[in-house]
């Protein structure tokens, strides 16, 4: 989430828009504390999420080094 704040004549919080969705992994292991991490300029997040189990299509080439 992020929200517009002004500070001209006091603090003014706008209103909340959501940045992005994530599906985070659970912790499993007290040495997994964060599942989340921000890019040192603020511009990027790096998150440790599930895999999604989408299926999709695998094209398997036979006799590729065969010469015709």
């Amino acid at each position: 989430m992020a929200l517009p704040v002004k500070t001209a004549g006091g603090f003014d919080p706008g209103v909340p828009v959501e940045l992005f969705q994530t599906s985070p992994k659970e912790t499993v292991a007290t040495s997994e504390q964060f599942i989340y991490d921000v890019d040192p300029s603020g511009q990027k997040f790096l998150v440790n999420t599930q895999e999604h189990n989408t299926l999709q299509p695998m094209t398997v080439v036979l006799r590729w080094a065969e010469k015709k």
